[in-house]
């Protein structure tokens, strides 16, 4: 019988990158050596947001002061069927470590095709979106102030 589960995804962002990582061959619920979001599984009783502190503090080393959801959506993988959370990392403070992946490592937002999934691949088209209408919006604020 298939597990539902809750997830979170966490974008942390240097600049216009986002950090991914490269999952270790061994992993059995996902495919190997892909490319992806960061993320875990959200523990009974825990909150989304305290779930994605405590993977980011356990999968990089990082704090982070504020969260602000993004997007969610159904996954599924050979033995769950998820409902994954994307959350942005505002004030991320740390140096990231490589914990729990193959690697760790920058990509830029126009290179997410790199990501395997295409669960990923959409939270970033949905980040973008948000950037361009943050941007758009304080363009218009200096314009008309």
């Amino acid at each position: 019988m298939r597990r539902k589960v809750t997830g979170v995804g966490f974008i942390v962002m240097d600049g216009y990158k986002i950090l991914v990582e490269r999952r270790r061959d061994e992993l059995k619920d996902d495919a190997s050596r892909m490319v992806t979001i960061p993320g875990g599984h959200v523990e009974e009783g825990e909150s989304l947001e305290d779930a994605c502190r405590r993977e980011l503090e356990e999968e990089l080393g990082l704090q982070c002061d504020s969260l602000t959801f993004l997007w969610k959506a159904p996954h599924s993988t050979p033995d769950e069927d998820q409902m994954v959370h994307y959350f942005i990392c505002n004030n991320w403070r740390g140096t990231p470590v490589n914990y729990e992946a193959e690697e760790i490592f920058w990509i830029s937002l126009d290179e997410k095709d790199l990501l395997g999934f295409d669960i990923d691949r959409e939270a970033v088209r949905m980040l973008i979106g948000q950037l361009r209408k943050s941007c758009s919006q304080q363009t218009h604020t200096r314009l008309s102030g």
